[in-house]
């Protein structure tokens, strides 16, 4: 394949130059002024970017149950995503000391949808091996999926002899291939996770090189406490730290944000990602005193039936800095008469108040319902995005526009994060140049996953490759209408097949990606 005429971004940062492109198998062999040869396709991009494909650091197929259901992972691939990272916030696949410890991903997604016949993340690659993905993928080791495996129901703090198997199995893990380690600490099951577990799981990371991704404690009122803490790992360990989804929840605690984020601004080995919406996509139970689910769905289904104890939490969420009632259902294990309707309109609509009807749905569902709630500050995401230690990521997961019949009311990011990015940060509000953007979304995340040979269009690396349109670039997806695939994304190019075209597509190239 010859791409012609096109503008070249290369990932770098450096100034946008015309430029031929030659690919030859999944390689790109050839950069510059070049001729067309008789046997290879010609592709004209005038008037066109030519940028390497975009990669997701921050992706949740995986515990969305969509890895295996939605293989091609469309919506994905729509928006110029050609790599993605997931067992993101304390969760993922692998590593299982049994199938049962899948159960670890139930808040997010179906786990009855999963045929778990892996256990080690080896037996995971091998599976996924035996399917065709749309994108390139790679994972990190959970936290929260091995830690739940000692404490099952029982989230505590661990002792030394498990703290000792832990290592191990992280330490296997990372030698089989996974490219680190994430750590959910908002999440029940790793709550009680102290300095000293953090330090070791860190420090075993860090042998390896590996990347450590950290979901904060606290992303409201605890937010700079939060972000100190990890940056105290960081300092003790010289781990890789990436914090997830950095983000300040609440507007009595916006303010925190630029104090975090100025903390961290010293230290060469940390980073954040951030996406770039105001509303996030949260399951319901996490806005909920820490106490309830101390000791996870036990003690937290044990409140909901205990009077004395669901009054006295009824009052805390009353009084607390949560909107109940602008939350809308977004997902679940709920009626789809739900999905869509915010805890106001229903509670209106059920004589009661949006914070019974927030507990109502937990229960009924048996906690795994997802709630969108408008809570972040717009100044600080035009911040975050244009800061130097910021990667922007989709948070995303692979859909197909037809499960708009399911009902379920998806995040938007799904389908269109990096041209909204593109179309609104770049081009109408001018917060990044091209070239910035572009490095945030490429270079970027591939240096901080430790990706090899692919985030930068050069000689012999990968050809995954994105061609765009830069005055048709523009995200579709809303949250009234999120199945949606974007405009401008002409042709995405993975491992040097072209696998969208003109909206369509084509064919599945992916590859299951190994840290070595």
């Amino acid at each position: 394949m010859l791409i012609k005429n096109g503008t070249l971004l290369d990932g770098t940062g450096t100034k946008m130059r015309l430029a031929d492109i030659r690919i030859e198998g999944e390689r790109i062999i050839e950069i510059g002024n070049l001729t067309p040869k008789n046997n290879e396709e010609l592709v004209d991009a005038k008037d066109k970017y030519i940028a390497p494909g975009f990669i997701d650091i921050l992706n949740h197929a995986d515990v969305f149950a969509k890895l295996f259901e939605n293989p091609s992972q469309e919506s994905l691939l729509q928006q110029g995503i050609t790599t993605v990272l997931m067992g993101n916030c304390g969760s993922s696949l692998a590593p299982l000391l049994d199938g049962v410890y899948i159960n670890s991903i139930q808040k997010w997604g179906d786990i009855n949808k999963l045929n778990v016949n892996w256990l080690t993340m080896k037996e995971l690659f091998e599976e996924m091996n035996r399917h065709s993905f749309g994108v390139n993928i790679a994972t990190l080791a959970g936290h929260s999926t091995m830690r739940r495996i000692f404490t099952e129901d029982e989230p505590r703090i661990l002792v030394d002899s498990e703290i000792d198997q832990m290592e191990y199995m992280l330490e296997q893990a990372l030698s089989e291939g996974a490219f680190g380690l994430s750590i959910g600490l908002a999440y029940a099951h790793a709550r009680n996770a102290n300095k000293r577990e953090l330090i070791r799981m860190a420090k075993v990371v860090k042998d390896y090189n590996g990347l450590f991704s950290m979901h904060i404690r606290n992303e409201s009122e605890g937010f700079t406490e939060g972000v100190l803490e990890g940056l105290n790992i960081a300092k003790k360990t010289g781990v890789n730290l990436e914090f997830s989804h950095l983000k300040v929840m609440g507007k009595k605690y916006w303010e925190q944000f630029e104090e975090g984020i100025s903390a961290l601004e010293d230290l060469d080995n940390v980073n954040f990602d951030i996406y770039p919406y105001t509303t996030t996509a949260s399951v319901l139970y996490s806005y909920l005193p820490n106490w309830v689910s101390k000791h996870g769905n036990k003690s937290l289904f044990q409140v909901l039936k205990n009077k004395e104890k669901m009054e006295k939490l009824l009052e805390e969420m009353r009084n607390s800095s949560y909107n109940y009632e602008d939350m809308v259902v977004a997902m679940g294990n709920v009626n789809k008469i739900y999905f869509g309707k915010s805890l106001g309109e229903i509670a209106k609509n059920q004589g009661t108040g949006p914070e019974e009807i927030a507990l109502n749905l937990i229960e009924a569902s048996g906690n795994r319902v997802i709630v969108f709630n408008k809570t972040i500050d717009e100044e600080n995401v035009l911040n975050a995005i244009k800061h130097p230690k910021s990667i922007l990521c989709a948070d995303g997961v692979g859909y197909k526009k037809q499960e708009r019949i399911t009902g379920e009311v998806v995040h938007p990011r799904f389908f269109g994060a990096f041209p909204k990015v593109l179309h609104e940060y770049v081009r109408k509000k001018e917060v990044l140049t091209w070239e910035e953007a572009i490095k945030k979304i490429t270079s970027g995340p591939a240096a901080k996953i430790g990706l090899k040979n692919r985030g930068v269009i050069r000689e012999n690396n990968y050809a995954d490759v994105v061609i765009l349109d830069p005055e048709r670039i523009e995200d579709m997806a809303t949250f009234k209408n999120p199945y949606q695939y974007p405009r401008g994304i002409d042709r995405v190019i993975i491992n040097g097949e072209t696998t969208v075209q003109d909206g369509k597509l084509q064919n599945t190239s992916g590859k299951i990606l190994k840290r070595v």
